[in-house]
């Protein structure tokens, strides 16, 4: 299957922002959305960076850790929403978690799977087109 020019500048112009603490699964995310084609990527690895990252670029999309060395990611995740920008918890710990006010936030359980990736940001490119 052939891209269209339109098709690959909306790959490449759709930003995502991954905020995990672990380097591993930081590389592997990275490996997978390479590999799909996605980019334009935004790493974060502490809440502090976090923070400072989404108080001053807007992404298309966020995949977030909950647990940030011990601190939860809930700060981020607020001001994400704030900004109208979709993102996905990814963790290894339940599926639920003491986030009263993001208890219907999506969630991907580590470890995920490339299709698992993709789908999600397939998901959130189809809701903004």
């Amino acid at each position: 299957m052939t891209e269209t020019r339109a098709e690959s500048r909306a790959v490449s112009e759709f930003s995502i922002l991954v905020v995990e603490d672990d380097a591993m699964l930081s590389l592997a995310m990275e490996d997978i959305l390479r590999k799909l084609g996605w980019t334009n990527l935004e790493f974060a690895f502490d809440l502090s960076s976090a923070l400072e990252i989404t108080q001053n670029t807007l992404f298309s999309l966020a995949f977030l850790d909950v647990d940030l060395n011990g601190k939860p990611s809930l700060p981020v995740a607020r001001q994400l929403r704030q900004n109208n920008v979709p993102w996905f918890f990814t963790t290894g710990f339940g599926s639920r978690f003491d986030f009263e006010e993001l208890q219907d936030a999506p969630i991907i359980r580590k470890p995920y799977s490339e299709q698992d990736i993709e789908q999600a940001v397939l998901k959130v490119q189809a809701q903004n087109s």
